[in-house]
């Protein structure tokens, strides 16, 4: 565990750690059980590699070509709630042992937090990732770096666009800023200093995406929710700038 700090809280970097490798495991676990037993794949870049495989080794064996179900959105949704357990479980953990979540992790806001934070979010979407982007996706030819958001606004119809929109813009937001930016960006706090620990916070939190195009993008609005709960020393700003970032697409994306 990372060291204590002033104020004597006992959990650190390594309650983190432990909380992301067990939520990412947890959820590849269930979901890849989930997922194998009904022959059907997310949508998602990695996965189309997988499902070519089950093609071709069927046709290698009986001859036949089956082509596997795209996983419906609502089991998608469901297949969120194994990672956001071990986040929140880590979260829990951690603040069993120091003076709770609101007191170690910042996890509150106030009525500025709103404005503020949906405008940075808005702006990052908008405006910030597209001019960081813009010369890299000339060089790629132009990569489709929305094929993952677009996999599930595709499937989003009547009670599956609550389902996104309750799994994105409320569920994420809340969930990842208090694990993120709230046990493992003030756990890196404790030992790096603000820059660095808001850059490393960044990349963990766009690695445990697994999205390779969305991976910079990710990254650069990682940093700014940092930077605003950094600077707030509380997690409402960068909530509602993640609410923001993430409504932003699935508008664009079911009007679209």
């Amino acid at each position: 565990m990372g060291a204590s700090s002033a104020s004597g809280e006992r959990w650190g970097l390594t309650d983190a750690i432990v909380g992301l490798v067990v939520s990412i495991l947890l959820a590849g676990l269930v979901g890849g059980v989930v997922i194998n037993a009904r022959g059907d794949y997310t949508g998602k870049w990695s996965e189309h590699g997988a499902a070519a495989g089950r093609i071709a080794a069927q046709a290698a064996t009986d001859g036949t070509l089956t082509a596997p179900k795209l996983t419906p959105l609502w089991l998608i949704t469901l297949l969120q709630v194994p990672l956001w357990v071990g986040m929140l479980g880590a979260v829990a953990y951690a603040a069993r042992k120091g003076r709770g979540v609101v007191a170690d992790f910042g996890f509150r806001m106030e009525k500025r937090d709103i404005p503020v934070g949906l405008v940075v979010g808005f702006l990052a979407q908008v405006v910030v990732i597209p001019l960081v982007y813009w010369p890299l996706l000339r060089l790629l030819d132009n990569p489709d770096v929305s094929a993952q958001a677009r996999s599930l606004t595709d499937r989003a119809q009547g009670i599956g666009v609550v389902l996104l929109v309750l799994l994105t813009v409320v569920g994420a937001p809340i969930i990842e800023e208090l694990f993120f930016r709230g046990l493992l960006l003030r756990s890196l706090e404790r030992r790096l200093r603000p820059a660095l620990a808001i850059g490393a916070a960044s990349l963990l939190f766009s690695l445990a995406h697994f999205q390779v195009l969305q991976f910079l993008a990710l990254v650069i609005f990682g940093a700014m929710a940092g930077i605003l709960a950094h600077r707030a020393q509380r997690l409402g700003p960068a909530i509602w700038a993640h609410v923001a970032f993430n409504a932003t697409t699935v508008i664009v994306l079911l009007l679209s």
